[in-house]
């Protein structure tokens, strides 16, 4: 709202709802996911930029790294802008996010390197259901910002080409179209490029920006509309596509099914074995249990050191959680398998990935 007012928008109250309710943004906003803060970073940036406060502009851009990493590109965008403008002093701070991280990391792991190994591994991430199409993000507009927004936003490209204000607007322009592009090329299942399935809620982070343009696109139609009658009767119209639009879109959460596999085989398990400790290190057997992520009442994280520990247990063994980049467990299926103490009691497949239920049984000596 304060962006829509700095830009002279005449009705730039609407903004808080075009942005609002938008479908994936308003999902987000009940879930600890890190679109969210994303979006403020970059928010509070182009605020910042505006209001003539450059370093802190770049500064704010720098972290949205801490948030999401592939959003570093809106630093790069500012940074960009701002060497353009020979503003060379303030250029070093769109190293402050990446610094802050590589400070915590190393302070934390005692070991400098630990930053780039992490992002060594996460660039071998593959994809653990099909990925998008290459039109997937373009097609989704409407879903994920909503019916209305994307119409004005439509209509706020060409009021702001009339006006002669494009470059006025060109972070927001280059933010949402490098956006788009990045996450289209990440999620395509043709290229196989990074372990994005195309979640619509990665591209959500550019809302606010969408609002703006949209908002003012809604703007300028309300001032052509001179008649009192008339203007109310579309501002209701507009209220209720954005209000019914969020509303049909947004749902309450569902997993999805390969989260479905994980959660009824966990059930399934508690049934069947009440008293034996299952070893997992998928985030659904904790839910299912109710029991905290470090161990609880006949749980326990999966590793070398676990399995050593529990001569009777259940190991319920994914190929996402179980020695992933997130768990490095040491352990392998095949070095799991190989031993004479575990015995497969059931495979599962979704489509390329193997779910087991081993049940591990020592002899006492």
């Amino acid at each position: 709202y304060r962006i829509a007012v700095l830009k002279g928008i005449t009705h730039a109250e609407w903004v808080i709802i075009l942005v609002g309710l938008q479908p994936i943004l308003f999902d987000l906003s009940y879930a600890a996911m890190t679109e969210m803060p994303t979006a403020l970073m970059m928010t509070l940036s182009y605020y910042y930029h505006l209001k003539g406060k450059h370093g802190w502009s770049l500064f704010l851009a720098s972290l949205v790294i801490l948030c999401r990493t592939e959003m570093y590109l809106f630093a790069g965008v500012m940074f960009l802008v701002y060497a353009s403008k020979r503003e060379w002093k303030i250029l070093p701070l769109v190293l402050g996010g990446p610094l802050l991280w590589i400070a915590s990391t190393t302070m934390i792991s005692g070991n400098i390197a630990t930053f780039f190994e992490e992002w060594e591994r996460f660039s071998r991430i593959g994809k653990f259901i099909p990925g998008a199409s290459l039109s997937h993000y373009f097609v989704n507009l409407q879903t994920t910002f909503g019916y209305a927004q994307a119409a004005l936003f439509l209509a706020g490209m060409i009021f702001i080409g009339a006006a002669k204000k494009s470059r006025e607007y060109g972070i927001l322009y280059w933010t949402i179209a490098l956006t788009l592009i990045i996450h289209t090329l990440a999620g395509a299942d043709v290229f196989h490029w990074t372990g994005s399935i195309g979640e619509l809620r990665y591209v959500s982070v550019v809302g606010p920006f969408f609002g703006l343009v949209s908002v003012y696109g809604l703007s300028e139609l309300l001032e052509k509309i001179k008649s009192s009658p008339w203007k109310i009767t579309f501002s209701a119209f507009i209220l209720a596509l954005v209000v019914f639009n969020c509303t049909l879109i947004d749902h309450p959460r569902r997993w999805p099914n390969y989260d479905h596999v994980v959660i009824n085989l966990t059930k399934a398990i508690r049934s069947e074995y009440p008293d034996l400790t299952i070893l997992s290190n998928n985030a659904n057997v904790v839910y299912t249990l109710d029991v905290p992520p470090i161990g609880g009442l006949h749980y326990s994280p999966l590793n070398t050191k676990t399995v050593q520990e529990h001569r009777n247990c259940i190991i319920l063994w994914d190929p996402f959680s179980s020695n992933s980049i997130f768990f490095q467990t040491k352990l392998t299926k095949e070095k799991l398998l190989s031993d004479t103490t575990v015995k497969v009691l059931e495979r599962y497949h979704y489509w390329n990935a193997e779910y087991l239920v081993i049940y591990k049984q020592e002899e006492l000596r």
